[in-house]
């Protein structure tokens, strides 16, 4: 059983049904300037999912293009791929320390602009990431605990004239690696709150706190989460407690070895670096993912003439896409359809008879 607490995610909402917020992994801000420029900044948060997350690739749908510039010493530029448009900018560093920047100029011959939205009409951002052992859609080891994969993210690109489509001159996306948490309603009895409802997909650990002030928040009750849906009530009246209300997910399954609810509940759990997960010389793992000509390269370390799935899998942990080789050396790379695949998605690697 696990017992790292943590917040993860944060729920908001009055009297009444509100929205629901996951981790922001990445903040993606596509911004027009004039005169053909266009400048792309990534906001790389401190997603406390990840022990370690390195974004490696930022490729986007940018046609004409003419000119470029980076804040970042540490990326560069390939320019635009022939058949795609797409104009890639890879990173030379490895990880760094959240949050950081990242911004990009680019430049195109065309002075118009729309948001780009499809599989090869936007952003792409490819990444690696270690996993805390409490990530929950991750848990039940379908990963191993570095995984890699890509997303796409929509986002401003020059047209043509009669393409523009009178969007604003900004537009930022936040990218969420994890599934939101769905709070469907408030559980009231003749005007008197009482209790919560709510979907999420895996038996875990959450905390229900209120507030008067948004400032100070008091501990109410830890709930056991039953997928798909959870519906949790009490005798007391939660409007004690205060007119607002969020829940936090402290764990995954239904963790009993829990501190007072009158204690800090939720206590930071010490990072592990890399050098502490243990592997064997026997061991294969995705290394890294490419973005280039509208597909994605997958490159995983091997031995030779053994046999090996590289599986492509979404946040639910469902498998979407698959390729089997045998090995001739200590690495390889399969090619998946990008258009195929959903966004985020992630890949592994599994010997096979």
């Amino acid at each position: 059983m696990k017992t790292n607490w943590r917040v993860f995610f944060l729920v908001l909402f009055g009297l009444g049904l509100g929205p629901s917020f996951a981790t922001t992994f990445l903040q993606f801000d596509s911004t027009y300037l004039g005169d053909g420029w266009f400048q792309y900044k990534m906001h790389i948060n401190k997603d406390p999912f990840f022990l370690e997350a390195d974004v490696t690739q930022l490729s986007v749908n940018f046609t004409n293009q003419i000119d470029q510039s980076t804040t970042s010493s540490t990326w560069s530029n390939s320019g635009p791929d022939s058949t795609y448009s797409y104009s890639s900018w890879e990173s030379s560093q490895g990880s760094s320390t959240r949050p950081y920047d990242a911004v990009f100029l680019m430049r195109s011959s065309e002075t118009s602009y729309r948001l780009g939205t499809n599989v090869f009409d936007s952003a792409i951002v490819a990444f690696s990431l270690l996993l805390a052992d409490y990530t929950p859609s991750f848990d039940g080891g379908v990963y191993s605990q570095n995984i890699v994969g890509f997303a796409r993210m929509p986002c401003l690109i020059p047209c043509r004239p009669e393409d523009a489509d009178g969007s604003p001159a900004s537009f930022s996306y936040a990218l969420k690696l994890l599934p939101d948490v769905n709070i469907t309603s408030l559980i009231q009895s003749n005007g008197v709150v009482q209790g919560v409802d709510f979907l999420w997909d895996y038996e875990s650990t959450f905390l229900l706190q209120a507030s008067t002030d948004f400032n100070s928040w008091t501990n109410i009750a830890y709930i056991w989460s039953y997928p798909p849906e959870t519906l949790w009530t009490t005798n007391r009246s939660l409007d004690d407690f205060g007119q607002f209300f969020q829940i936090s997910l402290v764990a995954s399954g239904h963790a009993t070895n829990l501190p007072s609810l009158n204690s800090n509940v939720l206590l930071a759990k010490p990072a592990v670096a890399k050098t502490a997960i243990a592997t064997t010389s026997t061991a294969s793992r995705v290394s890294g993912c490419q973005v280039s000509g509208g597909k994605i390269a997958v490159k995983i370390t091997t031995q030779a003439n053994q046999n090996y799935t590289v599986s492509a899998l979404d946040s639910h942990k469902t498998v979407r896409a698959s390729q089997s080789l045998t090995a001739t050396g200590d690495s390889a790379s399969v090619c998946f359809d990008t258009k195929n695949l959903p966004s985020p998605v992630y890949f592994q690697v599994a010997s096979t008879p």
